[in-house]
């Protein structure tokens, strides 16, 4: 795991950006970014929590762990090899975030209760996705974002299964769903490891098949599939470093022209095409995006990346990939991160950062916006 020691300043962070050939190249000095931590947000009924009911072992516990899996990988002659884009199995907390036009705050947990909904003040007002859906429970272990339209509805990734279910609003209806059930392929009707989803004003659905398969897919309103983008018919070769090749197409965002924002997570650049999946530009920096929002109006022309490479959150221009404000390193206290996997920002521009390992989310305002801080 890479460290990033973040100097904490007073007031934003300084920082100067020189674009060369779409990628900008960034100096700064690493503080708060402008914004302030919300003590105490959400507030958890009694008996509610995010991923496991006992946390996990700190980053130096697991560090040592994998270390000494690798030295009895590399003893036994399995040569200690390590897949670092994959992870670690059993990764807990919160999968992800997604954020809809009133504000609610839709947390993907891997925990008891697979969706969980807050209102802007940190009120638990539903949770679900818990019950059997199309004759399958979700297993909340690999449970990997979701999405929620502009009708309310919910779409929850349940990433092992190859399918995205989508729910109604209330979480008590399924709807539809995109992949098939416990099947793998790179068919129309298949999907493989699924990472993310933006759903458009049209209802139309972009998916990143992100683990498995390499492409990134447009179906209609109804499921029906209409294209997919990608270096070949899909699967774990079909890796590119080109103009609409991935390698781990991971989230995406939308922003008002509903152009998309899709992350290529091992690329460690964006693509953006537009909404009809052609391929505009990309965008590069010194990063590691593991998830990127937009404001769900879309017109102020920023982004938000959370940031893996150094457990960081990062705002960023749409035009120039220019950083704006950055802060975060890895760890368990206030405005650190322990892989962070999920982020979204409010009408307010409030922004939400959520860990897998750490558990949590947390709330994070303009300094001088009022709402209290952590000491």
């Amino acid at each position: 795991m890479r460290r990033a020691l973040a100097l904490f300043l007073c007031g934003a962070a300084f920082v100067t950006v020189s674009v060369v050939s779409g990628f900008s190249r960034t100096l700064y000095a690493q503080g708060d970014g402008g914004y302030k931590l919300v003590a105490n947000w959400p507030h958890l009924p009694a008996g509610m929590y995010f991923g496991l009911k006992e946390p996990p072992p700190p980053p130096a516990e697991r560090d040592a762990q994998a270390a000494a899996r690798r030295a009895s990988g590399r003893a036994s002659g399995g040569g200690g090899g390590n897949n670092n884009a994959m992870g670690p199995t059993n990764q807990p907390g919160i999968s992800g975030l997604a954020i809809d036009q009133h504000d609610r705050i839709y947390v993907f947990n891997r925990g008891v209760k697979p969706v969980m909904v807050f209102d802007r003040d940190g009120n638990l007002i539903l949770a679900g996705a818990d019950q059997p859906i199309n004759g399958k429970t979700i297993n909340p272990s690999w449970q990997h974002s979701g999405g929620v339209d502009w009708e309310g509805n919910v779409y929850v990734i349940e990433r092992d299964a190859h399918r995205i279910v989508k729910l109604s609003p209330k979480l008590d209806k399924f709807l539809m769903q995109l992949g098939t059930t416990n099947e793998k392929g790179n068919d129309p009707t298949h999907l493989n490891l699924p990472s993310g989803i933006a759903i458009l004003h049209n209802g139309n659905m972009i998916v990143t098949d992100g683990y498995g398969n390499n492409r990134v897919i447009l179906f209609d309103k109804t499921g029906k599939f209409i294209k997919q983008v990608g270096k070949g018919a899909g699967g774990p070769t079909d890796k590119g470093t080109g103009p609409g090749e991935w390698n781990l197409p991971h989230k995406l965002a939308v922003d008002a022209d509903e152009n998309l924002y899709i992350i290529d997570r091992e690329g460690h650049r964006l693509e953006v095409f537009d909404k009809n999946l052609n391929y505009i530009r990309e965008i590069r920096n010194d990063w590691n995006p593991w998830d990127v929002n937009i404001s769900r109006k879309g017109t102020d022309g920023i982004g938000w990346i959370a940031d893996h490479k150094d457990e960081r959150v990062l705002k960023f221009d749409l035009k120039t990939g220019k950083l704006l404000a950055i802060w975060g390193k890895q760890g368990w206290g206030p405005g650190e991160f322990d892989w962070v996997h999920g982020i979204v920002v409010d009408s307010k521009g409030a922004v939400y950062a959520a860990d897998t390992y750490g558990q949590r989310i947390q709330k994070f305002v303009r300094s001088g916006a009022g709402g209290s801080t952590q000491p």
